[in-house]
């Protein structure tokens, strides 16, 4: 008889979508709380720090996942999509 379970890290991916989801509402709340003012920037950059740090350890967590993996390119598209989201707020 075979083994029907699923080996893929579906929780991996989605920890890192959440992450990316929790940066991009607290970047968006900070831009709408305070409009154009160096606080907006400090908290966007504090926010960007916190959530690629939070990833980092996602990673490590995972056993380092391949970029081919469900995992990996989950987390890959999380970074890279935090990242984005990052540059308008830290521009102006």
């Amino acid at each position: 008889m075979q083994d029907f379970r699923n080996h893929h890290d579906f929780r991996t991916l989605s920890a890192a979508f959440a992450i990316w989801a929790a940066h991009f509402t607290l970047l968006w709340a900070a831009s709408i709380t305070f409009p154009g003012e160096p606080a907006a920037r400090w908290l966007a950059l504090a926010f960007t720090v916190i959530a690629l740090a939070a990833l980092a350890w996602l990673y490590l967590r995972a056993g380092k996942p391949k970029l081919g993996s469900v995992a990996g390119l989950g987390l890959a598209i999380a970074t890279v999509g935090t990242l984005y989201d990052s540059v308008p707020p830290l521009i102006g």
